[in-house]
């Protein structure tokens, strides 16, 4: 299967992903409550929501949350982990296309996602999508490839039998991000994963 597949791509690695994707820290969701005022009555679109682990979060602080996914699976898996909370809608929808009202949530969310998105078309939906005044949050786990002996070996090791690692390598920069949002400015916090 091609790289640039991004919906695809995952179809065969749910359960992996459910067993070995880290989450996030909560300090990230305390950062939300106390910066931009998220409240449990703020509605919530997490873009590319996979198997809901950050979903899961949100949903937790009392959010309503629309898990929009374009894959089947990881949102077949999202909706089996996300069961015992009523305030989550799982949406079958995609970056360009979420299928959400115009205007309808508060704040959008892209956890380790945002890489494959097509930013012109994703900027427009988010826009459509999003009430005045409301926040765009795009997070990403970054492993430090370079901070230990381990960290430098499991990187060539997937370098060198990686089927496609090199061309989906999607590393979050500051460019990247700024050209998201450009020309409305945008903040960067950096959390420790414990």
């Amino acid at each position: 299967m091609p790289a640039s597949n991004a919906t695809g791509r995952f179809s065969d690695r749910v359960e992996n992903y459910i067993r070995h994707r880290p989450g996030y820290p909560l300090e990230a969701l305390r950062v939300l409550q106390r910066e931009c005022g998220l409240a449990p009555d703020h509605a919530v679109a997490d873009i590319a929501s996979g198997t809901g682990i950050w979903t899961r979060i949100l949903l937790e602080n009392g959010n309503t949350v629309f898990g929009v996914e374009p894959n089947a699976e990881m949102r077949q898996a999202g909706e089996r982990q996300l069961t015992a909370f009523s305030k989550f809608t799982s949406v079958a929808g995609s970056v360009e296309a979420t299928s959400l009202t115009d205007h309808s949530v508060d704040f959008i969310t892209a956890a380790q996602a945002a890489h494959w998105f097509d930013r012109e078309r994703a900027r427009r939906e988010f826009m459509r999508i999003l009430k005045p005044c409301g926040w765009l949050v795009l997070l990403w786990n970054e492993r430090l490839t370079h901070s230990t002996a381990f960290l430098q070996d499991y990187k060539q090791l997937l370098l060198t039998f990686g089927t496609d690692y090199e061309e989906v390598r999607h590393e979050r920069t500051a460019d990247a991000v700024n050209e998201f949002f450009d020309p409305a400015p945008f903040q960067e916090r950096v959390f420790e994963m414990r």
